[in-house]
């Protein structure tokens, strides 16, 4: 009886070097972006949110808010009419980051860009979608730490 022996091939060092290479691009990418996850929310318990937080080469915030299972704002008490993303930052203030508009599967997303580096941002439940200061009907919040 013969035994078929097989000789394994090696990758060649090139190839190799070019799949290395390709791992630490994907990594050293990935890790320049900062990605929170808020907290369960009592007001809105079923609601899963993310806020990614980039920071571009002009040095200005790029912020991407993402919202799942997020109910309707008439169905909160009291009532209200629009959700409002905003953030606190280190030198200006708290920021309208704008209306949150809700599809028809209760997702909501933002994307933004600021100049100004947050250190918490927040949704709050509003009656109307133009105000220059947040209520305290806030209903998602989290810290962040962007470097």
């Amino acid at each position: 009886m013969k035994t078929k022996q097989t000789k394994k091939k090696s990758l060649p060092v090139k190839d190799a070097f070019k799949i290395l290479t390709f791992i630490f691009a994907a990594i050293m990418i990935s890790s320049c972006s900062n990605k929170y996850v808020f907290p369960t929310s009592q007001v809105l318990p079923a609601a899963e949110a993310e806020v990614k937080i980039d920071r571009n080469k002009s040095n200005n915030y790029e912020i991407e808010l993402e919202i799942n299972n997020m109910a309707s704002p008439k169905r909160l008490t009291p009532a209200r009419s629009h959700y409002v993303a905003w953030m606190e930052t280190e030198n200006h203030g708290t920021v309208n980051l704008g209306n949150l508009r809700i599809s028809s599967k209760n997702k909501a997303e933002l994307t933004t860009m600021t100049p100004y580096k947050p250190l918490k941002i927040f949704i709050t439940a509003e009656d109307s979608q133009n105000i220059m200061r947040p209520s305290t009907q806030v209903v998602l919040s989290r810290d962040v730490d962007v470097d």
